[in-house]
């Protein structure tokens, strides 16, 4: 009798223990409205199809998310901590994430930063559809956030670049002529920008891409996502995703008719697998 009530107490206590006190890994993304440097919708399928695709044997997760307002740098900073936040998606190749954080070494991008379709004020177009070369191109400045891990690209590939201290002070700087053009990620143009027209005869390119930077705190995470996603890879999710989330913007862009301006990166760090070609999008394969 007392076996039983036992029994019943613990199986009572149980029925009321939040989930994560089962969960073996407790994902800790940011999550709010209006952050570049927050999960974007695509990043929050991904995360949840790696980590679904591994409870068979990494067993059950708790996802809690990190939903407050903070800048580049103090994000990167709770990430590094690992209490409040423990993953980080980012640009491969700044400074504070490679050196202090673990590397998912897989494009979760499939390499979108690589190419660079820009900004510019509407009024401007005649004077980019005449630029033809990577000589042209250094005539003029482009527009970058102090501390960007591609700022340095364009640095080095002797191109002139204005910084400004944070995101939102690049586009009243664009409307002022303080530079010429706002190289942006292909992915970012699911959002709207007004007052602006998109460049319609460049495409700049360096070998680039979006990683998975987790905490030091959390190994095994960074393992299981590392697995998580390369099972998406093999049962053809990951390839479907991408194309749910950025293929019709991806035709809208007309990438396969725009001059490509190929820039080196030096800074690439070696672990990214620039050699597994399927992980990677190339605009030549498109339709």
């Amino acid at each position: 009798m007392i076996d039983a009530l036992r029994l019943l107490i613990g199986l009572l206590m149980l029925a009321f223990m939040p989930p994560s006190a089962f969960a073996a890994d407790i994902v800790r993304p940011i999550e709010a409205e209006n952050l570049p440097w927050a999960m974007s919708g695509y990043e929050l399928a991904l995360l949840h199809g790696a980590l679904e695709r591994t409870r068979p044997d990494y067993g059950a997760y708790e996802v809690k998310p990190f939903t407050e307002n903070v800048s580049n740098a103090r994000a990167i900073q709770l990430a590094v901590g690992g209490d409040l936040v423990n993953l980080y998606p980012a640009g491969v190749g700044q400074a504070v994430p490679e050196r202090e954080m673990i590397p998912v070494p897989f494009p979760i991008d499939k390499g979108l930063l690589s190419y660079r379709v820009s900004l510019i004020n509407q009024r401007n177009q005649e004077r980019f559809s005449r630029i033809q070369s990577i000589e042209d191109l250094r005539h003029l400045r482009v527009g970058q956030g102090s501390g960007w891990a591609d700022t340095p690209i364009y640095e080095y590939n002797r191109i002139p670049v204005e910084t400004a201290p944070n995101f939102e002070s690049l586009f009243p700087m664009l409307l002022d002529g303080r530079f010429d053009l706002f190289p942006r990620g292909l992915s970012a143009y699911t959002q709207f920008f007004p007052d602006f027209a998109i460049e319609q005869h460049l495409l700049i390119h360096y070998p680039f891409c979006k990683v998975f930077y987790v905490s030091r705190s959390a190994p095994r995470l960074a393992t299981r996502l590392a697995a998580g996603l390369e099972r998406m890879v093999a049962d053809g999710s990951f390839d479907a995703l991408f194309t749910e989330h950025y293929g019709k913007l991806l035709v809208d862009l007309n990438l396969r008719q725009r001059v490509v301006i190929e820039l080196e990166n030096p800074f690439l760090p070696s672990w990214v697998p620039l050699n597994r070609k399927n992980l990677w999008f190339d605009p030549e394969q498109m339709p």
